[in-house]
């Protein structure tokens, strides 16, 4: 029995500092697998303190090892910025030392070698829409083949959407979405998910740290999203923008609708539309009220990146 095993075990019968204690041990013996759990421990503040420094000495430790997932994860967290300013010179290098052996750094590498620059963009690249919510349109933001990798990526971790509940806490089946849907958060934001973060926010003329985790969602048949705002009441880091990338066009039905400005959109594979969620002042903008109209037929995918005032915690929303 591994020790990870052994600590499961433990924690199921409510002895979780022993459980802990067994893993930091075998951590400090340079077991790969007690460390790398660890450092996903001290990342996501699971089983005691978040602490990120430690988190990337962890990684490293592993990495160092020749542990293939732990390499990637690391390499995952110097491209993203994860506790220091993001370094994807670093993390393709060492995407490439485990290239042969793992085939995410493979489609990693081979797809970032066709990606434009985020100089390529700017916020005047969009095709005005309306002015009342303000919407533009940016054709082709990203490419085809962009747009599969985030399909391919995204497709086993589909969940249905959830809202948590105010009163319980728990989470509940979202009353007005009825998509299934996951984000790309940390671990997850690999170096490609990355560079599109970059540009979405240099469509946006946003900064990439205001970003919320790029989310990503399916509509099925009559799947929807009913009339919403995505600004949230009461929050002090407002989401101002709301980035959609419409990542297929093979379906039927599904325009995006903003019933108050006048304006229906059915994007092509690629297209970014971006609008915004609050007014001139700051304040939540009611005109941005959108919906996700039905999907009559086929399968509907969506890019979203909720883009709020100022820089956040990438834990923050989890």
């Amino acid at each position: 029995m591994s020790v990870l095993d052994q600590a499961t075990l433990l924690v199921k019968s409510g002895r979780r500092a022993e459980a802990v204690a067994l893993v930091e041990q075998a951590a400090a013996t340079n077991d790969t697998e007690a460390v790398f759990a660890l450092a996903n421990w001290r990342l996501f503040g699971l089983m005691g303190r978040r602490d990120i420094a430690d988190a990337m000495r962890l990684f490293e430790q592993a990495a160092a090892a020749g542990d293939v997932e732990a390499v990637c994860s690391w390499a995952i967290l110097i491209g993203n910025g994860t506790g220091a300013p993001a370094d994807p010179v670093r993390a393709q290098a060492l995407m490439a030392t485990i290239a042969d052996r793992d085939p995410s750094a493979s489609a990693q590498l081979a797809l970032l070698a066709q990606m434009p620059a985020d100089a390529d963009v700017t916020p005047d690249d969009g095709e005005p829409l309306c002015d009342r919510p303000l919407v533009r349109l940016h054709r082709r933001l990203l490419s085809s083949a962009e747009c599969a990798y985030l399909m391919q990526i995204a497709e086993p971790m589909l969940r249905p959407s959830f809202v948590v509940n105010p009163a319980t806490g728990a989470r509940m089946a979202d009353p007005i979405r009825t998509s299934w849907s996951m984000s790309l958060g940390l671990t997850l934001e690999d170096l490609v998910v990355h560079r599109i973060n970059r540009r979405v926010a240099a469509a946006s003329g946003t900064a990439v740290a205001c970003g919320e985790p790029l989310h990503i969602l399916r509509y099925q048949d009559s799947q929807e999203y009913r009339p919403h705002t995505d600004s949230i009441a009461g929050e002090p880091n407002q989401r101002d923008w709301t980035v959609l990338v419409y990542l297929n066009e093979d379906y039927a039905g599904g325009e995006t609708h903003f019933p108050r400005g006048g304006v229906k959109v059915r994007g092509q594979t690629g297209d970014a539309l971006i609008f915004r969620n609050v007014d001139a002042a700051g304040h939540l903008d009611l005109s941005s009220l959108h919906a996700g109209l039905p999907v009559t037929s086929g399968v509907k995918w969506l890019a979203t990146r909720w883009i709020r005032a100022r820089p956040m915690d990438g834990l923050a929303i989890y």
